[in-house]
């Protein structure tokens, strides 16, 4: 939880001993603490998109987020380009933060 709150910067709405509800855009995060937790693989994926991926990027890193990757080009629309990066939790789930920027990659 703290790692979602403290360094990710996502605003905790209610937590209990099981669950975590964080408020991610008009949707939720919830975190589920089971009582036994087995170490797991997984090929989901959270992607959270934000306005201003290099003031987010920063701010992130600044407050320890161990992104992977620096913000790169994954794709774009024509008139504007995705920029993604990624990172880890504690429990090895695969994060991205998105943002879209004018222009197109070359």
């Amino acid at each position: 939880m703290a790692f979602w709150r403290d360094r990710v910067g996502l605003e905790l709405g209610f937590a209990s001993d099981e669950f975590a509800f964080f408020a991610v855009g008009e949707n939720q995060l919830v975190l589920n603490q089971p009582e036994v937790f087995h170490a797991q693989t997984s090929d989901t994926e959270v992607v959270l998109e934000v306005e201003d991926l290099a003031a987010e990027y920063a701010s992130m890193k600044a407050r320890g987020v161990p992104f992977e990757v620096e913000p790169r080009p994954v794709t774009s629309d024509g008139q504007r380009t995705l920029l993604a990066t990624h990172f880890r939790d504690p429990d090895g789930h695969a994060t991205s933060v998105t943002g879209w920027v004018e222009g197109t990659a070359t």
